[in-house]
């Protein structure tokens, strides 16, 4: 099976990663959660929970096989790009949700006041973004593609900063590691699609290939090495805002009904009422 001449690989060591996440995560259901889960996390929200975790991984572990991965190394940075995003903003919010919440609470028992801190709305915010800038920078980017350590560690840094994005929006643990309410919510996804649009700008209107390591690879598609920087700053600035904005009105769509079931605010009582 090929693409374009890009032969089939088994990546063996991302399947073999995710099915020991699995295991993991279903061991601490069975042996930790009947001593450390309420009533309450038990049945239905249990099982929605355990298919999120599942799915997260299953698109995890796409995105680090080929095609992906293999196309995003050694062909194209455009989906390099593309496979950064899809870790982002489909396969961490799926493992924050489906995370139960005494189950972080567990594991973060050593760290607990790091992981506050880190997790707290700006800091959160600047982590990600600085993770985002940093790790695409040229010189970091060819360490990556020529360093398995490297690159293995690369993807766990995204991972890790993605999971910490998306704690004040889904934390599944909101007494120890507290939400921002719905606005806020919003507010925070804004900034958070605003900010990156200044690099993928830079990207978009290049005019020389900025990644050695991409402009001396093989073409596919006939998609020039400019024409490849122009689809990944489209895709950061586009695609990105896509998955963003779709949490923005999936927010807005639940907040905005309570608005209107509020009780009335009662008039202050006139002295003649107050009297009668």
């Amino acid at each position: 099976m090929t693409i374009e001449g890009v032969a089939f690989e088994f990546r063996a060591d991302a399947w073999v990663l995710m099915a020991g996440l699995a295991a993991g995560y279903f061991w601490a259901l069975r042996n930790l959660g009947p001593r450390l889960a309420s009533d309450a996390s038990q049945g239905r929200t249990a099982r929605r929970q355990r298919r999120r975790f599942i799915s997260g991984l299953l698109v995890l572990g796409v995105t680090v096989s080929w095609p992906i991965d293999t196309i995003g190394d050694g062909y194209l940075f455009s989906i390099h790009m593309l496979q950064y995003l899809i870790m982002s903003f489909v396969a961490a919010p799926l493992l924050v949700s489906g995370t139960p919440g005494w189950l972080l609470d567990a594991l973060t028992e050593p760290i607990r006041p790091f992981v506050r801190r880190i997790t707290r709305p700006v800091v959160a915010l600047l982590v990600f973004n600085t993770v985002l800038v940093l790790s695409h920078w040229p010189g970091l980017v060819d360490v990556y593609l020529r360093n398995d350590p490297v690159h293995f560690g690369m993807h766990a840094l995204w991972v890790t900063a993605a999971l910490v994005f998306w704690m004040p929006i889904l934390s599944p643990c909101p007494d120890r590691f507290p939400r921002l309410s719905p606005p806020l919510q919003m507010v925070y996804l804004f900034l958070s699609s605003v900010i990156p649009t200044f690099p993928a700008s830079f990207l978009t209107w290049a005019e020389t290939p900025f990644y050695p390591a991409y402009a001396e690879a093989p073409r596919l598609w006939g998609i020039t090495p400019i024409q490849d920087i122009q689809a990944a700053g489209l895709v950061m600035k586009l695609g990105g805002g896509i998955f963003l904005w779709t949490f923005i009105a999936v927010l807005f769509f639940r907040w905005a009904p309570s608005q209107g079931n509020a009780p009335p605010r009662r008039a202050p009582a006139t002295v003649e009422t107050a009297q009668r």
